[in-house]
């Protein structure tokens, strides 16, 4: 029987984290003390068996924070057994040189690591206190020792004025490649709307100051999705741009710390537990299927609706209660 092909799987190695971001997507972020991560033979055994019966391109190691987790370099070495390659989204903060060293012959993708701000006053207004140093020294560890590290800025109301300020200190650091991954209020983060979402005419401020870099040579990529009606992407020809991809052939699915596999990262609720189901049932069932259905009302005259569907689906439901409009169209 031909196992199901899917772009990837995100695990979230772990619910704890170093930092207290404000924009953090994570659901279980409300229920401190009582989310921890699965044992670490049930961890390695799902991971196993997810890529003997998924054939995905790649993993995505996430958490809370996965180098909190020491299994993050055996879970590496199991993608390694399929084949298969990963990359880690970290803060940086936990990094040091023994991990870097450690991580280099496992060859990973990349470490994407985030940075809110040029100084440490405003990365750390996202990220809580002392953080913006140790994410620096994080970045020069693992570059030292041949990892590729890729760059993310969250952008928000609060930092969208300094964006080329952050791409400029990402330059510094030998970072090329960085996500412009626009704050959307989903999971935890949906109690940070008035503080964090860019308006409009904020998030286009932030793209202006990104355009220049991208045209010079940077790679950049909004990676969260940002419908047409609120952004002509036309005007931005160095910054790719990305869809809700649930349902579709780029989907990544998330493996969270309680067993539970998700639509996305930001999706909080459950199609199924995998500890008990198989992976191939859950990515090919019905609300997998079924996902691009619903559109909001809205939507209905746009002529990019099919591709959009209305923005973040996940941002809607924690705003509104229900799928519906991405909170940054209205």
């Amino acid at each position: 029987m031909t196992r199901p092909r899917r772009y990837a799987l995100a695990i979230e190695l772990t619910a704890f984290c170093n930092q207290k971001c404000g924009y953090c997507y994570n659901d279980w972020r409300a229920e401190p003390g009582e989310i921890g991560s699965l044992p670490r033979e049930e961890l390695l055994g799902l991971v196993d068996r997810a890529l003997t019966e998924v054939d995905f391109d790649h993993l995505t190691l996430t958490g809370g924070e996965p180098f909190a987790r020491p299994e993050v370099f055996e879970v590496l070495e199991v993608a390694r057994r399929h084949g298969k390659r990963a990359l880690i989204i970290s803060n940086g903060g936990l990094v040091t040189e023994a991990h870097a060293e450690r991580l280099a012959p496992l060859n990973p993708l990349f470490v994407q690591i985030t940075l809110n701000g040029p100084t440490a006053e405003l990365h750390e207004e996202h990220v809580g206190k002392g953080h913006f140093e140790p994410t620096l020294r994080g970045i020069r560890a693992l570059k030292a020792r041949g990892v590729t590290v890729a760059g993310s800025i969250v952008v928000t109301r609060k930092n969208a004025r300094v964006v080329g300020e952050i791409l400029t200190v990402f330059q510094s650091l030998g970072v090329r490649d960085v996500a412009l991954s626009r704050y959307s209020p989903a999971g935890y983060a949906s109690e940070q709307v008035a503080e964090l979402l860019p308006s409009r005419s904020e998030l286009l401020t932030a793209l202006q100051q990104a355009e220049p870099f991208g045209a010079a040579g940077m790679s950049l990529q909004v990676t969260m999705p940002v419908p047409p009606c609120v952004i002509d992407t036309a005007e931005f020809p160095h910054i790719r741009f990305s869809s809700c991809p649930i349902g579709t052939e780029m989907q990544e699915f998330t493996l969270g710390p309680r067993g539970e596999l998700r639509q996305c990262t930001l999706h909080a609720t459950s199609i199924g537990d995998a500890r008990s189901t198989s992976f191939a049932d859950l990515v090919t069932s019905e609300p997998v299927s079924t996902y691009r259905d619903t559109t909001p009302e809205f939507c209905e005259p746009c002529p990019m609706k099919a591709q959009c569907i209305g923005g973040c689906g996940a941002a809607a439901v924690a705003v509104h209660g229900a799928r519906g409009l991405d909170p940054i169209v209205a």
